[in-house]
């Protein structure tokens, strides 16, 4: 769970910083603009694509079920349910690409169809025998945390960035690239409770989705480097 909360952050957090296009960490950056743009971001990046009925196993007798929507509204839920318990509430949906369609507009506050009444049953059968684990804005906090903190240590950042490029110039470095990097590195040697070799591979997911195989090779070597550095 932790996990998908920290993917979905990261995913987040590399959104804002690429669109600050910040090439280097020696450009100014006005507290006042970056609280505008944050807020601003906010705005116009709801979570809407975790809008399905999503399982997680935790152990033999329990998952995590996850039911999400924008941060606009702070409806995104999570919570800890029994195996036997969900399959036998969930086996009551007969159309469950249709159960689905009906969760995304549950989650977006959006009007649903009147022949989708049943579900709502169905839903408070499953809230009632689950447990809530989480608040609302805990993707938006953890992604403003992350944002925050590679912000305030940019320079150091950049320059563990730099000093580990074999072959290659900081300033040719794209940006989608860079601060795939400034995140990784943030956690690395900056944020407590993620491991080194997740936060390597969540930089791997991240470059794989959203640059090139290339870069995948490129900042794994950086992110390898850096971390031997950091045990030294």
């Amino acid at each position: 769970m932790r996990y998908w909360i920290n993917r979905r952050a990261r995913e987040l957090s590399l959104r804002f910083m690429y669109s600050l296009d910040l090439k280097s960490s020696d450009e100014p950056l006005d507290p006042t603009d970056f609280k505008s743009n944050i807020l601003s971001f906010w705005g116009s990046n709801p979570i809407n694509n975790y809008y399905m009925l999503k399982k997680i196993r935790i152990d033999n007798n329990h998952m995590v079920i996850i039911g999400c929507s924008s941060l606009k509204n702070n409806r995104i839920f999570l919570r800890i349910v029994n195996h036997d318990k969900f399959n036998e509430i969930l086996s009551k949906v007969s159309n469950p690409n249709r159960f689905k369609f009906f969760l995304r507009n549950y989650n977006l506050n959006q009007k649903t169809d009147k022949d989708d009444a049943g579900f709502y049953g169905i839903l408070r059968d499953l809230f009632a025998h689950s447990r809530k684990i989480v608040t609302r804005n805990i993707i938006k906090n953890r992604a403003t945390e992350i944002i925050k903190g590679c912000m305030k240590n940019i320079k150091p950042i950049d320059d563990q960035i730099d000093q580990s490029i074999n072959n290659w110039k900081f300033d040719r470095i794209n940006s989608v690239d860079l601060n795939i990097l400034r995140i990784a590195v943030f956690e690395i040697l900056f944020s407590r409770g993620i491991p080194v070799p997740v936060s390597i591979k969540e930089a791997i997911v991240l470059a794989l989705k959203y640059s090139s195989d290339e870069s995948c090779a490129f900042i794994n070597g950086i992110l390898d480097t850096i971390s031997k550095r950091a045990l030294q």
